[in-house]
């Protein structure tokens, strides 16, 4: 990654360099971006360039039970992929473990690096990956889609002091978004 330096500060006594990425404004929350495919899906789909969401909103977590209703906060039931990415805040370094549990497919990157998959057609099923971290923040992403039946997704961690739960809303932030942060 590159860095730029765009300024100096003075903190307690020292002059520090401030990269480029520190001038960007993290808020709460992941980015949501939920695709209607129309047609059946068996795997994750390939989305053209200039495909728009139905819908696209900052969601706090990925804790979504399986439903046969539609996806909450969407009209979509049926025949759709979402994608949440973001940057995940990790206070120490250490082996993490991550899991996705998800009706159908799902997976999750770290910091472009695909660690869990569990793709596949098939009722709510988790499956793990586990990678070691520098603390500090790094690029997240989870996708999903739905073929037909329920549909849900879940995204937990653990590691040594941490017991496997949720990805915590407290540890989810993206990069300031000028359409979806206009009053926030």
């Amino acid at each position: 990654m590159k860095k730029v330096l765009v300024g100096c500060v003075l903190a307690m006594g020292a002059l520090v360099a401030v990269s480029e990425d520190a001038a960007v404004e993290l808020k709460p929350g992941l980015i949501g971006e939920y695709f209607d495919m129309v047609d059946a899906l068996e795997d994750f789909p390939t989305l053209a360039a200039d495909k728009k969401p139905a819908v696209r909103r900052i969601d706090k977590d990925v804790n979504i039970d399986s439903t046969d209703d539609t996806f909450p906060g969407t009209s979509l039931s049926e025949h759709f992929y979402v994608r949440w990415t973001g940057i995940l805040k990790v206070e120490k370094d250490g082996k993490y473990t991550f899991y996705t549990e998800s009706d159908d497919g799902s997976r999750l990157f770290i910091d472009g690096k695909q660690v869990v998959d569990n793709g596949g057609l098939h009722g709510m099923e988790e499956k793990e990956g586990a990678v070691e971290l520098k603390a500090g923040d790094h690029e997240i992403k989870i996708d999903m889609f739905e073929n037909e039946g329920g549909a849900g997704c879940k995204a937990s961690w653990a590691c040594t002091g941490i017991e496997k739960a949720i990805l915590p809303a407290a540890k989810l932030f993206h990069k300031k978004d000028k359409d979806l942060d206009k009053d926030k």
